[in-house]
């Protein structure tokens, strides 16, 4: 019984410790989504564990410079930073999320990066154009920031009319 017992810890030490691993790797992606997309801001992921209900918990934070550094801010994503660094965030951890559990490549954004500002919206641009090339995503879009088309392959525009009869009428056009 007391080997079973022993065995028991072992393997809770190496699960704790591979989860802890996993871990790392998704600061360290996220950490570069934010990085490379607001590339002047200093910002990186991070994430801390604890043990909730004798389970495994993972709590996300930002930082705004470096660790070392007494001058650095680290807060909750939303409250701390804004919609910006957070939809990022968000984005990155939903297609590791798709990989992970080997979902369908498809992300539809229905106005999800709206919070990033416009002097971030060219970044942003790249870094869709890249997951979708070099990870093989298809990424529908729904924005109305037009700083988004440039860096598009396929663009549309959608508006609606009442007509005559009260009912609306929806016209999409291609313009790419």
């Amino acid at each position: 019984m007391e080997k079973l017992g022993k065995v028991s810890e072992l393997f809770r030490f190496l699960l704790d410790m591979l989860v802890e691993k996993e871990v790392k790797v998704v600061e360290n992606v996220v950490t570069e989504a934010l990085q490379a997309i607001f590339y002047d801001r200093h910002l990186s992921f991070e994430a801390e564990m604890s043990t909730r209900y004798n389970r495994p918990s993972v709590d996300f934070f930002l930082r705004q410079g470096a660790k070392d550094n007494p001058r650095s801010h680290r807060g909750d994503p939303l409250g701390a930073f804004g919609g910006g660094p957070s939809s990022v965030a968000s984005l990155v951890l939903r297609v590791l999320t798709i990989l992970r559990k080997k979902l369908f490549p498809v992300l539809v954004l229905d106005e999800s990066l709206m919070p990033v500002s416009e002097s971030y919206v060219d970044n942003t641009s790249k870094f869709l154009l890249n997951l979708a090339s070099e990870m093989a995503f298809d990424i529908l879009l729904v924005t109305h920031k037009t700083g988004y088309l440039e860096h598009t392959k396929r663009a549309y525009t959608c508006s609606s009319a009442k007509e005559a009869d009260g009912t609306e009428k929806l016209t999409m056009r291609s313009f790419r």
